[in-house]
């Protein structure tokens, strides 16, 4: 009877996606609310659902929202991200260790890898999967705990594996950039895992659309000196690009034809 009655429950909720404790009380009238929220927990801890304030819902609806999340975000700004990937691949040289960061504009440029020598290692597993079509490029992932809204692996397996590695030139994003706070993201397990990597690589190389800049995020992993390229796809504003001068950081403007240079005496 029980089994029945959470089986009854369950069918409800994912077909369904989110329901309130007033439905299932008109659905099973007979049942009790206390028992009611008894099979809730168990559908819980069966992993079926996430119980909520007055109600649940269902694991593969919330994943669903997760996706289209994620969706919606490589369909902003699509251009300006392909744009960036293309200047960044020309970075891109056979023979080397890379290091390929999370993020929309990130899958641009793991798209646009070639099918070279290379050894590239990962935050992402859907950037893995994505460089796994190259034959000749060795993919690693870091590992670490999955953070299903960025699609990003971090923590403290993921550090404890980058200490042991060397890397030639990552490519690192980020969620906002300000001359006050640098480069930022939303999560703090994240940010070490960047900062981390900045101290690790030869040559470090951001990339940013323009929807990103003068914005700011609660955790900063690099400032601008940190960036030996900066590659964007557009104009900086002034102030911008004379911090990049005083930093030596090369600024590549992804749609102009030539490279907008910040180092000392080329800007």
């Amino acid at each position: 009877m029980t089994a029945g009655r959470r089986q009854t429950l369950n069918l409800y909720i994912q077909a369904k996606g989110e329901v309130r404790l007033s439905e299932l009380e008109e659905l099973l009238p007979d049942v009790s609310s206390m028992t009611l929220r008894r099979d809730l927990e168990q559908l819980e801890r069966d992993g079926e659902i996430v119980r909520t304030r007055g109600g649940a819902k269902s694991i593969a609806h919330l994943s669903m929202i997760r996706e289209a999340a994620y969706t919606q975000r490589v369909g902003e700004n699509l251009d300006a991200k392909m744009s960036i990937a293309a200047k960044a691949v020309q970075f891109v040289t056979p023979g080397r260790s890379l290091y390929l960061d999370a993020g929309t504009t990130a899958m641009c440029l793991a798209q646009q890898i070639p099918d070279e020598s290379l050894f590239i290692l990962t935050s992402a597993p859907n950037i893995a999967l994505e460089l796994s079509k190259n034959r000749n490029v060795r993919v690693a992932l870091t590992g670490g705990q999955l953070n299903r809204d960025t699609l990003s692996l971090s923590g403290g397996e993921a550090m404890a594996y980058m200490e042991g590695l060397n890397i030639d030139v990552a490519f690192l994003t980020a969620s906002a950039f300000s001359l006050e706070s640098g480069f930022t993201v939303g999560d703090r397990s994240e940010a070490d895992l960047k900062r981390l990597i900045v101290r690790k690589a030869r040559t470090r190389v951001l990339l940013l659309d323009g929807s990103k800049i003068d914005r700011g995020m609660p955790y900063t992993f690099a400032r601008l000196s940190d960036a030996e390229i900066l590659i964007t796809d557009g104009p900086l504003p002034p102030s911008y690009l004379k911090a990049a001068k005083q930093a030596k950081t090369t600024v590549v403007q992804a749609n102009a034809g030539d490279e907008e240079k910040g180092k000392e005496g080329t800007a």
